[in-house]
């Protein structure tokens, strides 16, 4: 799925998908190991992710370095 697609597609595919970063990039390396949810897609093509655990931040992520992880338990 590329981010060259509108808005409106790319969140048809990934919003409320559970995902994991692809922490080969520099500055999402702090993500690597964690799931989140695909809260939205932003006007920009970008997700917008809220990872497991005690932050209950959102995290602007372009698309291309999201990998799915519906197959997995979800976090305790």
């Amino acid at each position: 799925m590329s981010s060259d697609q509108s808005p409106e597609s790319l969140a048809a595919h990934w919003v409320g998908r559970m995902v994991a970063v692809q922490p080969h990039r520099p500055e999402l390396a702090r993500f690597a190991g964690k799931r989140g949810r695909v809260i939205a897609i932003n006007r920009n093509g970008r997700a917008l992710v809220q990872f497991d655990g005690t932050n209950i931040g959102w995290y602007d992520i372009a698309p291309e370095y999201l990998e799915l992880d519906d197959d997995a338990p979800p976090a305790p």
